[in-house]
């Protein structure tokens, strides 16, 4: 439910045949259905529907083509930016995980200032907000009252599963642990962007990192 197989979009894929290869080892893997999820960033990556919906269909054919047999769909990851807040306030239709969940990222330098007004006018316009990898903000790291703060307000905590095999760094490996062991996350993604985040997820996973997604109660079944 968070990836970014779009091609030409974003940091992720830049081709096509780039994103059906990653699609096919991920049907391979066991995946049946995709959320791709391309950044939306002010003076970055200014992607919007009539960007993201022409390359879904895009890669859509190409996988039926193909003979791939995964549901795919898009949404994309929302940068809390002034950009961003612009749309919020201006209305415009946002691009919705199952019809329902907007994810949104922080940046990696600090939070916005603003981020409970900002996540409550995003409840009081109907969605339900997903911070993607939280675990990946070290300037939370040593606040985690932050991230309780967060789940008890109804925001959603969705980690990647990246950070649980260690591929950003032991502190991040280790608070993705703690919030899953506070059981405080809702949903798990891959934030696949490239073919060797696709290598690190093929490797064989801890047998202790499977109990504890298993008991955590997440919800990604229900996407």
């Amino acid at each position: 439910m968070h990836s970014h197989l779009l091609a030409g979009l974003d940091d992720g894929v830049q081709t096509l045949d780039e994103a059906v290869a990653l699609v096919r080892q991920l049907s391979d893997a066991g995946y049946t259905k995709i959320v791709t999820t391309p950044h939306i960033i002010s003076g970055l990556y200014h992607n919007h529907a009539d960007t993201i919906l022409p390359a879904l269909d895009k890669l859509r054919a190409r996988l039926e083509q193909e003979g791939i047999k995964v549901e795919l769909e898009a949404a994309a990851e929302y940068m809390l930016d002034d950009y961003f807040e612009g749309l919020l306030a201006d209305g415009e239709p946002l691009l919705k995980i199952s019809n329902k969940y907007l994810l949104t990222e922080f940046s990696f330098v600090s939070m916005p200032f603003n981020y409970r007004e900002i996540f409550f006018n995003l409840k009081m316009a109907g969605y339900e907000p997903i911070l993607a990898h939280p675990e990946r903000f070290r300037y939370l790291h040593d606040d985690f009252d932050v991230y309780r703060e967060l789940h008890e307000t109804g925001i959603h905590l969705q980690v990647n599963l990246l950070s649980l095999k260690g591929h950003y760094g032991r502190s991040i490996q280790k608070v993705a642990t703690q919030l899953l062991e506070e059981k405080l996350v809702t949903f798990v993604g891959t934030d696949i962007h490239h073919q060797r985040h696709v290598d690190v997820l093929s490797s064989p996973r801890d047998a202790a990192v499977s109990a504890l997604l298993a008991a955590s109660g997440l919800k990604n079944h229900l996407l």
